[in-house]
């Protein structure tokens, strides 16, 4: 074939192309719509206690039981649904739910799905008793598997701020993910963060939006040893660089292995930190709390320390891994755990008042790591790591609202194992972390343990 016929071939060719192309520039021009029609949550805002209905995807089924003495007939639901679908009946219209109701979700993109509520009464004696049900996203052995971005003993701290889950990572940097599905969605400056072993131990927020994070120092006395400084760092948002918020040279103390942020750092809060450890002689372990006061926005220079030595039921002291958290900010007792120690409540003047009874280990088999208090539906709760083995690992929600000293297994709940099936994992410093985002009737829970994965829960009330 001639070269100039080889030439208009090519110019055919490519001229049929760009009329194809322009064909399919329409179809590429017409935007994605979402074919999701979920029922995220479904609850009773109004009843006595509310009630969360539990949501079973793979059935399209709602089902709930509600307090003697409702009355099934003008009960309003608050719905929350996929984004851009739409919900009938509606979101806050009363309905009759003597028998089974039938909503219909319909997506964006025009998809449709039928959800079926059945409502059920509890007896007239019954109580309402907290319940986790099934994880909403579970990157675990037992559910989807480690996430990919776990490094060997390098994720140790858990935060929650405006819809993202803040983690430590690599024990030198904090990575975002979202609250929604656990997904990886960026990570912080960690310009000028440096000293300490990690360099990034524990992550927490202020009420006003900061982001805080502490690094763990260790002084030794052996010669040659050298002073250490623990640092707090302060990020104003996701997109900031840090600043040094708290500065404070160590010179006896393991410090930081984990801290707690209790108010408003722009205006009144506390920070909190102790020293314990376990792998020291029993007459040194610590029994130290370490206390910063932040009045106008400013941090106090140097901490307030808090030394508990009457009545701690334990040669270990604090033991390793030590957590404070006070009951309320200003007042009120501190209780503080480690993972040689049961959740003990202490005065503010180091007075050592009383323990969860579980020495007999009839609430729970092992030690508890990183907890944090919360209000949730007029009761006050603790949710707590529990990571007990390397083939065994849970989220625990204990309710403390008659006392610490008062709990009994009835107040106790545990999530399935995060190691079910799965081939063992060391976690040889025990670590592990929760989150919570309590607001009204609802509450989210997250919880990581360290090389094993990290889980979101949702909390509810149900009734036996």
């Amino acid at each position: 074939m001639k070269r100039s016929n080889i030439l208009l071939l090519l110019l055919a060719i490519m001229a049929w192309t760009f009329i194809s192309c322009s064909d399919d520039d329409d179809f590429q021009d017409e935007e994605f719509e979402s074919a999701s029609a979920e029922i995220l949550s479904f609850e009773f805002e109004e009843l006595q206690p509310p009630i969360s209905a539990n949501i079973n995807d793979n059935e399209s089924l709602i089902t709930a039981t509600l307090p003697f003495g409702t009355d099934f007939t003008d009960l309003v639901p608050t719905i929350q649904i996929s984004n851009l679908a739409s919900i009938s009946p509606p979101s806050g219209e009363p309905n009759d739910f003597s028998e089974p109701v039938v909503y219909l979700v319909t997506a964006e993109d025009g998809t449709q799905r039928e959800w079926t509520v059945q409502l059920s009464e509890a007896e007239a004696d019954a109580e309402p008793r907290l319940v986790l049900g099934d994880p909403v996203w579970n990157l675990t052995p037992s559910g989807n598997g480690v996430p990919s971005f776990f490094q060997t003993d390098g994720e140790r701290g858990l935060a929650y701020r405006d819809g993202r889950v803040l983690i430590t990572n690599n024990n030198d940097q904090i990575l975002l993910l979202s609250a929604a599905d656990g997904s990886n969605q960026g990570e912080l400056n960690m310009e000028g963060v440096d000293g300490g072993s990690p360099k990034i131990a524990d992550v927490a927020v202020s009420t006003d939006g900061s982001i805080l994070a502490c690094n763990t120092v260790e002084w030794t006395s052996n010669e040659g040893g050298e002073a250490t400084t623990f640092k707090v760092y302060k990020w104003s948002d996701e997109n900031s660089a840090p600043e040094v918020f708290i500065s404070y040279t160590n010179t006896q103390f393991r410090m930081g292995d984990s801290f707690t942020v209790v108010g408003d750092i722009s205006g009144e809060a506390e920070i909190y930190t102790a020293f314990g450890r376990k792998f020291l002689p029993p007459a040194d372990r610590g029994s130290k709390i370490f206390k910063w006061t932040v009045s106008g926005g400013q941090v106090s220079d140097e901490p307030e320390i808090i030394e508990v030595t009457s009545g701690i039921p334990t040669t270990a002291r604090f033991g390793s891994r030590p957590h404070v958290q006070p009951l309320n900010i200003g007042g009120g007792n501190l209780i503080v755990n480690a993972n040689d120690i049961e959740f003990s409540k202490v005065s503010r003047n180091g007075d050592f008042i009383n323990r969860i009874p579980n020495q007999s280990r009839n609430l729970w088999d092992g030690f508890t790591s990183y907890f944090q208090i919360f209000e949730f539906n007029e009761r006050t709760l603790i949710a707590t790591a529990f990571p007990r083995s390397d083939v065994e690992s849970r989220l625990i929600v204990v309710d403390i609202t008659n006392g610490i000293e008062n709990v009994t297994p009835d107040n106790v709940v545990l999530s399935e194992n995060f190691m079910s099936g799965a081939s063992a994992i060391a976690n040889i410093n025990a670590s592990g972390a929760v989150a919570v985002n309590a607001s009204g009737n609802s509450a989210q829970i997250y919880c990581l343990i360290t090389n094993q994965g990290i889980v979101r829960y949702d909390l509810r009330l149900e009734f036996e």
